[in-house]
């Protein structure tokens, strides 16, 4: 969470195309490591309409010298946080996240409300592709027409998935209360997370670099290149 955190920051600190690279390819090993480079692939697709779009329109309203470039940098950056933060989403387990919120002492309710958010995004994915294909098979054309048309195409989808959705939190909550959800205001876990060495290590290090990157943001004047003019 910390590394996260340090490199979302660092994401901020800079806009200039080099930084922003470079930091990039910091990250996208670390996904790798992690063995999520497929998961965060489908993410960062579902990501290239907002990034073409900034480029876009960045490029044809911005006023500042290099246009382009600028618009470059700043869907880098947007690539950059959003990895910074698959870092950390990829890699963690919610029953692990809800724990340690409440080792951190953050009340048991809301570690329990982001543990059940982040479960149900991919429920929430699952049963969206799910009714696609249902409706595809009921000779729904989804993918065909105008950019009108395939809006409408969408109320199709939305309005079962409302549906679902409805009847997932009603039947989540049943089983809450049925579970008691809230009678003990003292909760006992089996197994607690411990600081080991390599979480100190990484603490460090990530404290470390942001602070040298800080300086350098601060202190030492970065060029401003063009995308034309980069050695590459």
């Amino acid at each position: 969470m910390f590394l996260s955190i340090v490199l979302a920051i660092l994401s901020f600190l800079f806009l200039n195309i080099v930084p922003l690279l470079f930091l990039l390819l910091f990250l996208i090993p670390l996904i790798g490591a992690a063995k999520s480079l497929r998961r965060w692939a489908r993410s960062m697709k579902g990501l290239s309409f907002l990034l073409v779009f900034i480029v876009i329109f960045n490029t044809l309203l911005s006023t500042v010298a290099n246009p382009f470039s600028h618009s470059i940098s700043l869907a880098i950056r947007l690539v950059a946080l959003m990895t910074a933060f698959s870092v950390f989403f990829l890699t963690v387990h919610p029953d692990q996240l809800a724990q340690a919120l409440i080792q951190m002492r953050v009340r048991f309710e809301f570690a329990f409300a982001m543990s059940m958010a982040m479960r149900y995004v991919p429920t929430l994915g699952q049963e969206a592709y799910a009714i696609m294909d249902a409706q595809k098979a009921r000779g729904v054309e989804l993918d065909k027409g105008n950019i009108l048309r395939r809006i409408r195409n969408i109320v199709p989808i939305i309005v079962p998935l409302i549906i679902v959705s409805i009847r997932r939190a009603l039947s989540v909550a049943e089983s809450m209360e049925s579970r008691g959800f809230g009678a003990c205001e003292e909760r006992t876990y089996m197994e607690k997370l411990r600081f080991r060495k390599r979480d100190w290590g990484v603490v460090l290090v990530s404290l470390l670099g942001l602070i040298l990157l800080v300086y350098v943001r601060l202190y030492v004047p970065l060029p401003e290149w063009a995308l034309w003019e980069l050695p590459f």
